[in-house]
């Protein structure tokens, strides 16, 4: 009988307060601040890029800046960029693949 994975826990520091935020929402929560980025401007990499940069900078997501979403697994550096990349480019093909099913 296959096992269930045990979600990890990663600790987060926002406003102050200490919390454990559970893996499946942290890698959720980078999901859907890109899919509110692309329905903000449905545009392709590096257009999405540059919007979720100035959402991020505008905190207007849940109010989440750069930092935040860096522990969420969103990189906005140099050194994470091709990751970030990888994650915007199958969130937006799902949603439109979605958009096209409907």
């Amino acid at each position: 009988m296959p096992r269930k994975p045990v979600p990890m826990m990663r600790t987060s520091r926002g406003g102050g307060a200490i919390t454990q935020v559970a893996e499946e929402r942290i890698a959720a929560l980078a999901i859907e601040f890109i899919a509110f980025c692309f329905q903000r401007r449905s545009v392709e990499w590096p257009q999405l890029y540059d919007e979720m940069c100035y959402v991020a900078g505008n905190r207007l997501y849940k109010g989440l800046g750069y930092d935040e979403l860096r522990e969420a697994g969103l990189d906005f550096t140099l050194s994470g960029l091709a990751r970030t990349s990888r994650v915007a480019a199958e969130v937006t093909r799902s949603m439109r693949r979605e958009a096209l099913a409907s």
